[in-house]
């Protein structure tokens, strides 16, 4: 099991209904899911699909454990140290994307001077050579507690009682949202279990404009304030793309090779995830079309 792929135990999507009282929250992070393995000063690093991530990270060899092996689960997160100093910083999933699909030696070193990574860590699998799936999450954390002193690279990423409170905290930041975790359930590996550990995600809504059609697969590229803000990819139910094309009919303004471009005159409501850190909708999909003209451009932004 040590310094192999593993596959994690997922989390069970869940709305803000039902976020759970009594249990233990925390953020979201927008990153990806690594997990981390210490073998005696050495460590290797698993992404949840199995891709070894170990050179991407070179900050990773920074870690230093109270135990001679182990395997953690979390995030990989990434930190642009460009971005103004007065502010909290800003935790981008471009960020961590960026340090993710950078490959080669040289823009290793390169990018990892500006993006720094981040470990948060919530959970333990493993310890000097014993597995410790079969532990409630309490004494999980606990064992956590005791081999994982916090640094720039690495950090146990801390719970909450309140999660009704954590996650209007982060609606209002704009972050992903958060995660609970039942205390007396044992860690269940490459499974998606029902009352384990739960996501809720703070779902955002715009209302944009349809600006063009990409012809070879489908995609709508979207506006909004008169900004091209991205390509919605996942395609609505056939009732809203009919919809679609009985409106757009009377609406093209050009076409090329690839993709028709419409006047701006077909508004629609947009569920994402948050907002890129260029200022894109991340994960956009159609909720519902209305004439542009019946909303009010000071209300671009529906929360």
């Amino acid at each position: 099991m040590l310094n192999q792929p593993i596959k994690p135990m997922l989390l069970q999507p869940l709305p803000p209904s039902g976020i759970k009282e009594g249990w233990k929250s925390s953020i979201k992070w927008d990153g990806f899911r690594i997990s981390i393995h210490y073998d005696h000063g050495n460590v290797r690093a698993y992404t949840r699909h199995g891709t070894e991530v170990t050179e991407r990270f070179p900050e990773l060899q920074k870690i230093s454990l109270s135990a001679k092996t182990a395997i953690l689960d979390g995030e990989c997160i990434a930190f642009d140290v460009t971005q103004a100093t007065d502010q909290t910083p800003k935790i981008w999933w471009d960020d961590a994307m960026a340090r993710f699909h950078t490959k080669k030696a040289s823009a290793i070193k390169q990018i990892s001077k500006s993006l720094k990574a981040h470990f948060p860590i919530w959970d333990v699998l493993w310890i000097n050579g014993q597995s410790v799936m079969s532990k409630t999450f309490t004494e999980r954390r606990e064992i956590l507690q005791t081999i994982l002193p916090p640094s720039d690279t690495i950090s146990i990423t801390p719970l909450f009682d309140d999660g009704t409170q954590l996650f209007l905290n982060i609606k209002q930041q704009g972050l992903e949202g958060i995660v609970q975790y039942n205390s007396d359930a044992p860690y269940y590996l490459d499974s998606r279990p029902q009352d384990v550990i739960t996501k809720i995600k703070a779902y955002q809504f715009a209302i944009c404009d349809v600006v063009s059609i990409r012809k070879n697969r489908f995609g709508w590229g979207l506006q909004m304030n008169d900004k091209y803000v991205g390509l919605l990819e996942f395609p609505p139910q056939r009732a809203l793309i009919q919809q679609f094309h009985s409106i757009k009919k009377n609406l093209v303004r050009s076409e090329t090779k690839d993709w028709i471009y419409l006047e701006p005159l077909i508004s629609c409501r947009i569920k994402f995830q948050c907002f890129t850190k260029y200022g894109n909708l991340r994960s956009p999909t159609l909720v519902e079309f209305f004439p542009t003209s019946s909303v009010s451009k000071e209300h671009m932004l529906a929360k």
